[in-house]
């Protein structure tokens, strides 16, 4: 899976969670078994993630970003 394609999956899965989130917290009560479903769904996506990326670890990036090399 190209780096692209990771970040935007990424991306996605982050507003999915915002929008969880807000509901919610609007609804005052939560399901569960839903938040538990869509956490191991989370988990699992992030294991695939980590077995896919070829890019830096977390770790260097965070690290470049303080050192603003880019």
């Amino acid at each position: 899976m190209p780096q692209t394609n990771i970040k935007e999956h990424l991306d996605r899965i982050s507003r999915e969670l915002t929008q969880l989130k807000k509901l919610l917290i609007y609804e005052g009560t939560i399901d569960k078994q839903k938040v538990e479903a869509i956490w191991k769904n989370l988990l699992n996506t992030s294991k695939q993630i980590s077995k896919e990326w070829k890019g830096p670890s977390a770790v260097e990036e965070i690290r470049e970003q303080r050192e603003k090399k880019w």
